[in-house]
């Protein structure tokens, strides 16, 4: 009977053959290890639950490791033809779980690199009289990152020499980026949204 390396190793080999991106090709040589893992689960006879847990686990790495989602759809076909214990219905199972794992992984990374656009100097114009105005848009929905990103802001300005600013943006975010900012000694000022223009007549 085939050992676990040597089945992961032809389950590599099978994905090398399909990969057509060089990132493709990284990918499949760093997730050796949860592939182990889903092999030894099937092997072993786990329930379904940890071998469903393993895959979402290996989803998640091929999108953290840069993983297109070619590779991601077809890794639970290529272990079929290496793995014949993953039958049909199981075979669903472990699919829909690798898939959530990717597509997880993928919001979690499009959300992080969304918050980063909003990190000093990328929210920042700089005004006349050591002044700034500062668009505090970061996403409100995880309060204590929105203090975190405001305390980074905050000590940013005061330290590139800025003492005024003016300030704009969510509810939230205008809040404590205002908090920070008077903490740090920088003097604030506000401002809402214009209202429409109204219809000419």
């Amino acid at each position: 009977m085939p050992s676990v390396d040597e089945l992961v190793e032809a389950w590599c080999a099978c994905d090398r053959r399909l990969a057509f991106l060089a990132a493709d090709r990284a990918v499949i040589e760093a997730t050796r290890e949860p592939r182990a893992l889903v092999v030894e689960q099937l092997r072993e006879g786990m329930p379904h639950v940890d071998l469903f847990h393993a895959c979402a686990v290996l989803g998640r790495l091929i999108a953290e490791s840069g993983g297109s989602p070619s590779l991601a759809s077809s890794l639970i076909d290529t272990a079929q033809q290496v793995l014949p214990e993953l039958g049909g219905e199981t075979a669903r199972g472990a699919r829909a779980a690798l898939s959530e794992g990717f597509v997880a992984a993928r919001a979690e990374i499009a959300r992080s690199k969304a918050a980063e656009r909003w990190e000093f100097p990328g929210c920042v114009v700089p005004l006349p009289d050591a002044s700034v105005a500062i668009a505090a848009g970061y996403p409100e929905d995880d309060e204590d990152a929105l203090a975190a990103w405001a305390a980074r802001v905050a000590s940013e300005i005061a330290r590139a020499g800025y003492r005024r600013a003016l300030l704009a943006g969510g509810e939230k975010a205008r809040a404590l980026l205002f908090d920070a900012l008077e903490l740090a000694g920088v003097k604030v000022r506000t401002t809402s949204p214009p209202a429409p223009l109204g219809r000419g007549r």
